[in-house]
């Protein structure tokens, strides 16, 4: 209700191009071919751009989990967005995900340098560490530095309050 109201204010021709762009989301969402991540063009603008590291690849569940990381501004390599998580329970296997397409990514840069580094970010619950130990293993292999995002205590929690495994996630991670 409060989007018609506000749409009801908006000019003509905004209201206009509004409705164009929904109109063009029946033909689907244009993803970057690297990354996945949603592009205007063939590449996203983090993929193309010659700032970034590119032998730095952080793994990502879906576009929202990009673009929280982007806002940090403390990330200045690349990603590459699964499309989800495993999940078999819900039908969600490795082969819906967009892991053969990081393979292919991590062979093809290893052509232009070995020192690549894959940083898993997915969500710390059961369905993104299932995901994590899966991609892990299919990316020995490759020989690529496996890192993870770190986890245990964040900023302004109590340890009196903080469940076992955020406990024991945090004196495992510390330094």
């Amino acid at each position: 209700m409060r989007l018609v109201l506000a749409m009801v204010e908006w000019p003509k021709n905004e209201l206009d191009e509004f409705s164009q762009s929904v109109s063009a989301l029946k033909d689907g969402p244009t993803f970057c071919e690297e990354c996945f991540n949603f592009a205007d063009t063939e590449k996203c603008a983090i993929c193309t751009s010659v700032k970034r590291d590119q032998t730095r690849i952080a793994v990502v569940e879906k576009v929202t989990d990009l673009q929280s990381m982007e806002k940090t501004g403390a990330f200045n390599g690349v990603y590459h967005v699964l499309g989800g998580h495993i999940n078999p329970a819900n039908g969600s296997l490795p082969q819906n995900l967009k892991i053969k397409e990081l393979e292919f990514r991590i062979r093809e840069l290893q052509k232009l340098t070995p020192d690549i580094e894959v940083i898993i970010a997915t969500n710390p619950n059961t369905y993104g560490e299932t995901t994590a130990l899966y991609i892990e293993e299919e990316l020995k292999p490759l020989g690529v530095k496996l890192t993870r995002l770190a986890r245990g205590l964040s900023v302004g929690s109590s340890v009196e309050y903080a469940d076992e495994i955020t406990l024991v996630n945090a004196l495992k991670h510390r330094h």
